[in-house]
């Protein structure tokens, strides 16, 4: 495994709890606000790795736009639940999970790409 595969996989396991905990907000758990603030662990491995090391690939600047709309849509749905919306919310998560699904699509289609130049 070289560096570029552990630094995708480390945000592959981040995204994956994203998600989870914004699932996990949306059936009653607590919200984290520190991991979704701009120094949760996501942006922080965007700012210091992401950007750092791969800022000149478009599928990086990519992938920081599919954060930021997962971001928003994950606080458009924590608005609702906390609004006693908690139906809409739910179903809100279809958008999550399609937001993950072009996500980890692309983060797969970068690791390809750079494990194909080191070859």
């Amino acid at each position: 495994m070289n560096e570029a595969n552990i630094d995708f996989q480390q945000l592959r396991i981040k995204h994956i709890l994203f998600k989870s905990k914004v699932r996990s907000v949306l059936y009653g758990g607590n919200l984290d606000t520190e991991f979704f603030s701009s120094n949760g662990p996501i942006n922080t491995w965007f700012n210091s790795t992401g950007i750092s090391k791969y800022r000149n690939l478009a599928e990086m600047k990519d992938l920081i736009k599919l954060q930021q709309e997962l971001n928003a849509s994950a606080n458009s749905l924590f608005s609702l639940y906390k609004s006693g919306q908690i139906e809409e919310a739910h179903r809100g998560l279809v958008e999550i999970e399609n937001l993950s699904d072009q996500f980890l699509s692309l983060l797969l289609t970068l690791d390809k790409k750079l494990t194909a130049k080191e070859i």
